[in-house]
């Protein structure tokens, strides 16, 4: 270490103590003060280094890494950074995004129809390359503290991975924002960037005008001006640091060594001797007729056909960009990429003190037979989030499709209404049992869930039935037909409108109808009511539901 940055740490130390910001065991601060009398300064102002033990030299690091992480954050907050790349993504595609919004088509449409066009897309390559060189600049730059930001954040975080980024039919915030402080997306640019090179001019469009277009989906949410950001997007390391991609690796050879004994019962060492097996295998037929148990071998929950033309579809697909020959390489390279994946989505949410989120079917399968691998390394606390984070997304597809879509503005509203705690509270409520018993059984956290919202959303729609109910009427109308419209009426006769106002002032004479004062506070005990109603968390979310 150089002299100048140990009398850097020493100093730290030294404000820190002052500050009494340290706290030491009792049986160890005798020791640290004997070790602290020791540390000289030369007549050049400077530490004497031979006088620093190694009990003071590592409080030095620890008190220094934690120090100049804050500086870092402190110089670079999240919410910068975030619209700097929003900024980048937006400069490039925001007027194809405005087009698709206007068209009100999703991105794969919008995608499709600007890449079929030669024009269209000899104009949009130059941007692409520009693009691409601004946002990789960009995440080697700032890429460092994004992290620091979201690794030290007490926050509850749900990471999605399994995908280049979220389905562009569907927004995933609008199930994960109700459960969890933040939704932690990968930047989908950096992700594909290594296979850029192998597409056609047409699919290098389709594929980076549609991720653009899904990513600048999520921009509302990123940027809300609420303390806690319900979206943030963080690069992948995968591309950043290569100590980190031999890791992974690492771990996924390992899980396919285990899942090869459960296919084939077969024991296998190492890597080598690991891809020698699948060589030896002459045709698909061959690995078909090899396995015991066919079930766990899993290529794509959506491809048709048999496992063995399943197999041969990813042999013509992947084949050739991956250097496999036979179909018994086919198996062995989609075993070290699923598993590769899944343990990087374990890795990237350990790392993010988050709950990984897998929308994915396939991906999902993948993850959960690493788990089972690697058993006892998921803490009860985590375990419950993920049973909550699948049921949120299982729901979504089968049962509350509305769901999937709950607008950015509903969500923000829920996190300024500071309902979120409720509507926690209500997910997870009696989880913990039914986990308990079987932790692997995410079907039946599912069930809970989503009976859990059926409930309250009952409860919620007889209060509203309720107020409706309310045998009050205005100017020959209901009360309830008010609610329904939203007080239109009422709004006009408070603000005086001259229509609305005469006819306040016959029903005075008449006696029939309360005066406009009577309406007025009428007015405010219904909205009252109709406030503490719908400003709860389920309020919220059924008010939306209620708009579909």
């Amino acid at each position: 270490m150089e002299r100048e940055e140990l009398h850097r740490r020493i100093e730290l130390l030294q404000n820190k103590l002052k500050d009494g910001e340290i706290k030491f065991a009792p049986h160890l601060i005798d020791g640290f003060w004997e070790s602290m009398k020791q540390v000289k300064i030369l007549p050049d102002g400077m530490v004497d280094p031979e006088t620093v033990d190694g009990r003071v030299r590592s409080l030095c690091m620890f008190i220094a890494y934690e120090n100049d992480r804050q500086e870092w954050k402190d110089a670079v907050p999240l919410r910068d950074i975030q619209e700097g790349y929003f900024q980048r993504v937006n400069y490039a595609f925001g007027q194809l995004f405005e087009m698709m919004t206007e068209a009100k088509a999703d991105p794969y449409k919008f995608a499709g129809w600007f890449s079929s066009d030669e024009g269209r897309v000899k104009d949009c390559l130059p941007v692409i390359d520009e693009f691409y060189n601004e946002i990789m600049q960009f995440w080697e730059n700032i890429s460092e503290p994004t992290w620091m930001h979201l690794e030290d954040s007490f926050d509850s975080k749900a990471v999605f991975t399994g995908e280049l980024f979220p389905d562009g039919r569907s927004n995933v915030a609008s199930s994960t924002g109700l459960y969890f402080d933040t939704t932690i997306l990968p930047d989908p640019f950096l992700k594909i960037s290594p296979m850029l090179q192998f597409m056609s001019d047409e699919e290098k469009c389709y594929d980076v005008v549609r991720l653009a277009l899904q990513v600048l989906s999520y921009k509302s949410l990123a940027l809300a001006d609420i303390e806690k950001p319900i979206v943030a997007v963080l690069p992948d390391r995968h591309q950043l640091e290569e100590g980190y991609r031999e890791f992974v690796t690492d771990c996924a050879v390992s899980d396919s060594i285990e899942h090869t004994k459960t296919l084939f019962g077969q024991e296998i060492q190492d890597k080598d001797e690991l891809f020698a097996y699948y060589s030896h295998f002459k045709d698909a037929d061959e690995v078909v007729r090899g396995l015991i148990k066919p079930d766990k071998l899993v290529f794509a929950t959506e491809w048709d056909g048999s496992l063995a033309q399943q197999m041969m579809r990813l042999l013509e697909e992947q084949g050739e960009k991956l250097g496999m020959k036979t179909a018994g390489q086919a198996v062995f390279m989609h075993l070290i990429s699923r598993f590769s994946q899944a343990n990087d989505a374990f890795q990237r949410s350990l790392q993010l003190r988050g709950t990984p989120i897998i929308r994915a079917e396939t991906s999902w399968i993948w993850y959960n037979q690493m788990l089972e691998y690697n058993a006892g390394n998921s803490e009860l606390d985590k375990l419950n989030d993920l049973h909550i984070a699948r049921a949120l997304n299982s729901t979504v597809k089968n049962e509350i499709p509305w769901m999937g879509n709950i607008p950015p503005d509903a969500l923000i509203e829920i996190r300024k209404s500071g309902a979120l705690d409720e509507i926690r509270n209500l997910l997870s409520a009696g989880l913990k049992s039914v986990i308990e018993a079987n932790p692997s059984n995410f079907y039946r956290t599912g069930d809970k869930v989503f009976d859990n919202l059926d409930s309250a959303f009952k409860e919620h729609e007889t209060k509203i039935k309720e107020l409706i109910s309310k045998k009050w009427t205005f100017a020959g109308k209901d009360i309830g037909s008010f609610v329904v419209v939203g007080g239109v009426e009422i709004t006009a006769a408070i603000t005086g409108l001259p229509m609305f106002g005469a006819l306040g002032a016959i029903a005075g004479m008449t006696g029939v109808i309360p005066t406009v004062r009577d309406l007025k506070e009428k007015y405010k005990q219904l909205k009252a009511e109709e406030s503490e109603i719908n400003s709860t968390g389920v309020g919220i979310l059924l008010k939306n539901k209620r708009q579909k």
